[in-house]
C-alpha cells in the first residue's frame, strides 16, 4: 500500500499541506515544527503511522533544506556506511546482514547528512529495519534473535540493534545491485564522478518536485556529498539463503571494519 501511495504537497497561507489520495490529509505548519493528521473514513491509521515516520519526515527535513538520501545506514567501528538506492532494491537487506554481523543501525530508508562537516557525518535515524522479505533467514544470521514485529504496511520490522553514536562520519555509499543468477562472489566498482552523480539522482526520497529551488539545491548537495565520499555499486551474490561471507566482502570493498 505505501509503495502505490500517491500524494500531492502544497504550501498556502496556513503553510503545507499533503495530501495522501485514500489515506490521510498531513497539515504542517509555517515552521515546519508542527503536524497534523487527518485520517480519511476508513483510513487504516496503521498506514497513516507509516506515512507520518517516512514520507511526512522527508518533506519536512527537505523543506528546511538538509541533505537527505534515500538510504540505510549502519555503524561500523567509527565509521557509517550508507546503502542507497529506489524501494526493493535492497538497502534494508544490506543494512540487515552487516548488523547481524556485528554492525549496529544509524537509520533506516532516510538518512540525513551535515554536509558542514569533512567528512558528511550521519543524524541517527529508525531503530528497526523494515524487510518486504527474507525477514525470518535473516533473524537466524543474528546471534542473539531480534525483537521483530508486523508494520501497518505488512513488512517485518527487525531490532537489528541500534547505534547510539550521532554524528558518525560518513566513509561509503553504497549502491546494491542484487544478483539472484548464482554469483558466489559479490563485486564491486567505483563509478567515476558524472557517473556517480547520476546513479544517485536516480534515487530520492521524494518523487515529484516541481519547485526548482528545491530540485537545485539537492543535486548541489549531491554533488558536495560527492567531492568527499567514494561510491560503490556493489553487485551482490542474493538470497534467501545469503552467503556466509556478505558482510565482510562489503567491509573490505570499502576499507571499514
Amino acid at each position: 500500500q505505501i509503495d502505490k501511495q500517491y500524494y500531492t504537497a502544497v504550501r498556502d497561507d496556513d503553510g503545507y499541506l499533503l495530501r495522501f489520495y485514500r489515506t490521510c490529509d498531513v497539515r504542517i505548519d509555517e515552521t515546519l515544527s508542527r503536524a497534523w493528521v487527518h485520517l480519511y473514513p476508513d483510513a487504516d491509521p496503521d498506514i497513516a503511522a507509516v506515512l507520518a515516520g517516512g514520507t511526512v519526515l522527508a518533506f519536512i527535513l527537505a523543506m528546511r533544506g538538509e541533505a537527505v538520501l534515500h538510504a540505510s545506514a549502519v555503524q561500523v567501528g567509527d565509521d557509517a556506511i550508507a546503502f542507497v538506492g529506489a524501494s526493493g532494491m535492497g538497502k534494508s537487506t544490506s543494512a540487515t546482514l552487516l548488523c547481524a554481523d556485528g554492525a549496529k543501525l544509524i537509520t533506516d530508508d532516510l538518512l540525513r547528512l551535515d554536509l558542514s562537516r569533512t567528512p558528511p557525518t550521519c543524524a541517527l535515524g529508525a531503530t528497526e529495519v523494515r524487510l518486504r522479505k527474507s525477514a525470518g533467514e535473516l533473524s537466524e544470521r543474528f546471534a542473539t534473535t531480534p525483537g521483530r514485529r508486523t508494520t501497518g504496511d505488512l513488512r517485518d520490522a527487525i531490532a537489528a540493534g541500534a547505534s547510539t553514536t550521532e554524528d558518525l562520519p560518513l566513509r561509503a555509499i553504497i549502491i546494491p545491485a542484487p544478483d539472484h543468477d548464482g554469483r558466489a562472489q559479490a563485486f564491486f566498482e567505483q563509478p567515476d564522478p558524472m557517473t556517480a552523480f547520476l546513479l544517485l539522482s536516480r534515487f530520492p526520497r521524494l518523487l515529484g518536485w516541481e519547485d526548482e529551488s528545491i530540485l537545485r539545491r539537492h543535486f548541489q548537495q549531491l554533488g558536495d556529498l560527492l567531492d568527499t565520499v567514494p561510491v560503490y555499486v556493489a553487485r551482490l551474490p542474493w538470497g534467501p539463503p545469503f552467503p556466509d561471507d556478505v558482510a565482510a566482502s562489503i567491509r573490505r570493498a570499502v576499507g571499514v571494519g
